[in-house]
């Protein structure tokens, strides 16, 4: 069982409408807000916090930019005709999941085995969405 024209081009228009609005958010003049001006750190405990706060906007900046990466993925993966197949086992997706979470590259059976498999390896956890491997110390 394989997509519909329709169901895809409602996947498409999700995918793009939802890059489109964070690529958007990215403009020249927010730049500014990712500096510290001395003016905003007169003394060390305002450091600190606006340190913390400039981290902050970074890891979701980056955050946001990592998703960005996947929308443009499935985008890619749509034009190839690969989209909505399961990496795994190569079954077919369901159009809820994918609507759900337009960037899944696994059926929900894979995905459910995948993390049961990660919480069960403590030592060297690998992610499947981040792809890198997460060790516990």
């Amino acid at each position: 069982m394989t997509l519909k024209k329709r169901e895809v081009k409602t996947l498409t228009e999700k995918i793009t409408e939802e890059r489109d609005r964070i690529l958007k958010n990215f403009s020249d003049e927010d730049r500014e807000r990712y500096f510290v001006k001395t003016e905003d750190r007169p003394d060390e405990v305002d450091q600190a916090s606006t340190e913390y706060e400039r981290a902050q906007m970074l890891r979701f900046r980056n955050r946001d930019l990592f998703y960005v990466k996947k929308l443009q993925k499935a985008l890619e993966k749509i034009n190839s005709e690969d989209y909505g197949v399961c990496e795994d086992c190569g079954a077919t997706i369901k159009f809820e999941r994918l609507l759900a979470r337009p960037t899944a590259e696994l059926c929900i059976a894979c995905k459910d085995e995948a993390e049961r498999e990660e919480l069960g390896n403590f030592i060297g956890r690998q992610s499947k969405s981040l792809g890198k491997t997460v060790t516990l110390a």
